[in-house]
C-alpha cells in the first residue's frame, strides 16, 4: 500500500520531530547559561544551578543537534514530496478550509521544520545574544510541534480504514515512543561529533536513562498492540507475518533484538573515556531499529484481511 519513499518519510519524520522534542527541552533548561548572565548566588538560584549543571551542554553540541534535526525534518519532508509527485497538492491540503488529521500533521510538520530551521540557522550563524525568554517560548513551540508531528507520524496509518491491523490507538503511542528513542539516537550520532573543552558525560547519561525507558514503554506497548492484534477479528494473519511469517527475521532480528534489546544493554555502560565510540552504535541500532520498525508495520497491510477478498469474504459468512 505505501511505497519506500512512505516508510522513510515515517521514519525521518519521526526521528526529526523527536530530536526537535529532545532539543526544544534542552534549550529551556540551557537557554539562561547560553543567552543570559547569570543570576547572583542564593539558595534558590544554586539549587536550579545544581539542575542545568546535570543537563549543561556546550555551544557546539547544539548546533550539531540542531543540524541533525532540520536535516532529518527536511529529507522527511522531500520524501513526502517525491511521493505525491506534485508539491502543489502539499500547498492546497495547507491551504484547505477542512481541519483533518493530515492537515494537522502537515502544518505540524512545516512547524516543525521552521522551528528547527530558525535554531540551526542561530546556532550556525552565532548570532549576538537573544533573551533567554524568546528562548524558551521558540523552544516551547518546538516541543509542541515536535509532539503533534510524532503522534501524527502514526495517526497517519491509523487514519486508514482500510488496515484492520492499524485500527487501534496504541500504533500511535508505539510510533510517539519509537520517535523519542530515535530523535534521541539523532543527539548521541551527533554527539559523538562534538569537540568541547570539558566532559559532559553526565548529561549524556540522563539522555541515555531517558531513551532505556522509552525502550521498555515501547516494548510493553508493542506486546500489547501485537496481543491485540492476536486476538482481534481479521487481524490475526498481520501478526503471525510478524512474529512468525515472512518479516519475522526483520521483527525479531532487526527490532526486538538490534533495535531495543543491544541498545538497552549498551546504555548501562556508557562509560567516560570511550563515550563517544559507544555513542555512535547506540545511536545506530536505535535509529535501524526505528527504520526496521516502520518498515515491518507498514508491510503488515500486505497481510491483513481487508487485502485479501477471499478471507475477507468467509470472515463475513
Amino acid at each position: 500500500m505505501f511505497n519506500m519513499l512512505i516508510t522513510c518519510y515515517l521514519f525521518l519524520g519521526g526521528a526529526g520531530a523527536g530530536a526537535l522534542t529532545v532539543m526544544g527541552a534542552l534549550e529551556c533548561v540551557n537557554a539562561q547559561q547560553r543567552f543570559g548572565d547569570c543570576p547572583a548566588e542564593t539558595s534558590t538560584v544554586s539549587r536550579r544551578r545544581r539542575i542545568r549543571q546535570a543537563f549543561t551542554l556546550p555551544d557546539e553540541f547544539f548546533s550539531r543537534g540542531w543540524s541533525f534535526c532540520f536535516v532529518a525534518l527536511a529529507t522527511g519532508m522531500l520524501c513526502l514530496f517525491a511521493d505525491l509527485g506534485r508539491p502543489d497538492r502539499i500547498i492546497n491540503l495547507l491551504l484547505s478550509p477542512e481541519l483533518s488529521a493530515i492537515a494537522v500533521g502537515s502544518y505540524a510538520l512545516v512547524l516543525s521544520l521552521a522551528c528547527s530551521g530558525a535554531f540551526a540557522l542561530a546556532s550556525l550563524l552565532e548570532t549576538p545574544r537573544i533573551s533567554p525568554r524568546v528562548i524558551r517560548v521558540l523552544a516551547a513551540l518546538s516541543i509542541a510541534f515536535g509532539i503533534a508531528t510524532m503522534a501524527y507520524t502514526g495517526v497517519l496509518l491509523q487514519s486508514m480504514a482500510s488496515i484492520l491491523f492499524w485500527q487501534t490507538p496504541l500504533l500511535p503511542i508505539i510510533f510517539v515512543l519509537s520517535s523519542f528513542s530515535c530523535g534521541i539516537a539523532l543527539l548521541l550520532f551527533s554527539t559523538s561529533f562534538v569537540e568541547a573543552r570539558y566532559s559532559f558525560v553526565r548529561p549524556i547519561v540522563w539522555l541515555c536513562r531517558a531513551d532505556s525507558i522509552a525502550i521498555v514503554l515501547e516494548a510493553a506497548f508493542l506486546a500489547a498492540y501485537l496481543a491485540w492484534g492476536f486476538n482481534a477479528e481479521g487481524t490475526r494473519l498481520a501478526v503471525e507475518a510478524l512474529v512468525a511469517g515472512d518479516l519475522r527475521w526483520l521483527f525479531w532480528a532487526g527490532l526486538v533484538v538490534c533495535g531495543l534489546a543491544v541498545p538497552f544493554a549498551l546504555e548501562r555502560f556508557v562509560t567516560h573515556g570511550n563515550y563517544r565510540t559507544q555513542l555512535l552504535w547506540i545511536g545506530t541500532f536505535l535509529l535501524a531499529g526505528g527504520f526496521v520498525l516502520r518498515y515491518c508495520i507498514v508491510g503488515t497491510a500486505d497481510y491483513d484481511v481487508t487485502q485479501m477478498p477471499d478471507l475477507l469474504y468467509g470472515l463475513a459468512f
